[in-house]
């Protein structure tokens, strides 16, 4: 049978784990009652032709725009990518909580 002392430490670390190591792991900001926040990435280069679809296919997200966040990067395209980029976003960015232009148009 093992003594009471070494029987606490696991459990006090287990209670310890489960509330989390980093202060915004034991932070939830977030309600039940509304759809989480969401961040999407999109990377794109030479990527013209196909971005109509895949933007149409964002803006068409059930997902509620107040409650996404999009980061957007583009480099070293030969097409108009850049160009097709800045123009939606320019159109969209007061849609969604928050939009992150990320172009490069040289390289370094």
């Amino acid at each position: 049978m093992a003594a009471p002392g070494r029987l606490l430490l696991p459990l006090a670390l287990l209670a310890a784990a489960a509330r989390g190591y980093f202060p915004e792991e034991r932070w939830s900001p977030e309600s039940a009652l509304r759809a989480p926040r969401v961040a999407l990435a999109l990377l794109a280069r030479n990527a013209q032709h196909s971005l109509p679809a895949a933007l149409g296919a964002l803006e068409r997200l059930r997902h509620p725009k107040e409650r996404t966040a999009l980061w957007v990067a583009t480099d070293h395209n030969a097409d108009n990518t850049t160009a097709v980029l800045r123009e939606w976003l320019t159109r969209v960015q007061g849609l969604y909580h928050r939009v992150e232009w990320r172009p490069q148009l040289e390289p370094r």
